[in-house]
């Protein structure tokens, strides 16, 4: 109890201490990694390194810092309104908020040899610093020639002392035992409902507000663990997307209540899936792959990309514009629904995790060069 007082004494501190708004260009927007960005009913939020969420209310010309009770890598946020959102990361960490994103609390936690409880979640994540782990170990080298270095979550990288190796083989006896993998998306279906997706197939969710989230190892046909690393959904409908490692596709038509497992065209990993109708969508991979679909997952056809680097997210534009961003600073446009795309870089060659539009045009992104607005997009 003790803990959990002080956990909130330190939150509220911290809140009142972070008030302050900082410029983009600031250290503490452009010197830390962030993962994922997500829209606040036009707030904009970013999670990353080291437990870190930024929220902006101008569309990332100024930003503040929120109170976050942890210190773990996150690695992905939703918000289902203006209010209510949860951000997910290593650990198994479930975070959630009711206030737009300027504070959170721990949620669920499911490390290594951690318990299970509350309160052993609480203290989980106040103590429990990143893992020592270099931006290579998080996106892979851009430049190398192995066929899976650009994987940010390969087991080479993250799991070389892997405690599940045994149980990874051809056909998995039972359920994979998911304890202390990361999660690696999140999805907001409403104030009540969320899932969360991650390593060794961890599937989880909640369906009361994020007051009790329950591990659904059986909801996936998914029985060698294969890492899970994008959920998406088709704006207006009940079709969802699932991708992940080993070409792990997924398909839902009741907003993720039952799941089929779809034949997918390519063998290596997908990261993510971007729809752009109730039947067109694209998945993307390793090795510069782009997958489309005009039949909901019945058949795919390969989009060249030009590039080998792995593409990470997608978003599509109010013109109607595809964007795809890629490791080593690869921005993919479509003006055609995904048909074909332009292929520029960033002069850093900095890896982008993620892409969200902007109301007043242009994109925001966000990876290894921090948070930052692009405002011509080709």
């Amino acid at each position: 109890m003790k803990k959990i007082m002080v956990l909130a004494v330190s939150a509220a501190l911290s809140a009142t201490a972070q008030a302050e708004f900082v410029a983009s260009d600031s250290p503490l927007v452009k010197a830390n990694t962030y993962l994922d960005l997500a829209d606040a009913g036009g707030r904009v939020v970013a999670v990353g390194d080291r437990g870190k969420i930024l929220y902006s209310d101008d569309e990332g010309a100024h930003w503040q810092a929120a109170a976050s009770p942890t210190e773990v890598l996150l690695t992905s946020v939703c918000f289902v309104d203006a209010r209510h959102g949860w951000a997910v990361g290593h650990d198994a960490l479930v975070l959630g908020t009711r206030d737009g994103g300027e504070t959170w609390n721990v949620q669920y936690s499911d490390p290594l040899g951690g318990d299970g409880t509350e309160d052993g979640a609480l203290e989980e994540a106040g103590d429990m610093a990143m893992d020592d782990l270099s931006m290579d170990d998080i996106y892979g080298d851009p430049y190398a020639d192995e066929e899976y270095s650009d994987d940010p979550y390969g087991d080479d990288d993250l799991y070389s002392d892997d405690p599940y190796a045994e149980d990874q083989g051809g056909g998995s006896a039972g359920p994979v035992d998911t304890s202390g993998a990361p999660l690696l998306d999140v999805h907001c279906e409403s104030r009540e409902r969320a899932v969360a997706v991650g390593g060794y197939g961890y599937y989880l969710e909640t369906t009361d507000g994020g007051e009790t989230w329950s591990k659904k190892p059986d909801s996936l046909k998914n029985g060698d663990g294969w890492h899970l690393y994008g959920l998406s959904a088709v704006s207006n409908s009940s079709t969802r997307y699932l991708v992940g490692e080993k070409g792990a596709m997924f398909r839902s038509l009741d907003e993720g209540a039952n799941w089929e497992r779809l034949k997918s065209p390519y063998s290596g990993t997908f990261f993510g899936a971007t729809t752009l109708s109730d039947a067109k969508a694209l998945v993307y991979g390793l090795q510069g792959n782009i997958w489309l679909t005009g039949n909901r997952g019945v058949s795919w056809s390969k989009v060249p990309s030009g590039m080998s680097r792995g593409i990470n997210d997608g978003t599509v534009l109010a013109d109607g514009s595809v964007v795809l961003v890629t490791n080593a600073g690869g921005i993919l446009t479509s003006h055609d629904e995904g048909k074909s795309f332009s292929l520029r870089f960033l002069p850093d060659r900095e890896s982008i995790s993620a892409v969200l539009p902007r109301e007043k045009g242009g994109i925001l992104i966000a990876g290894q060069g921090g948070v930052r607005v692009i405002e011509d997009v080709k």
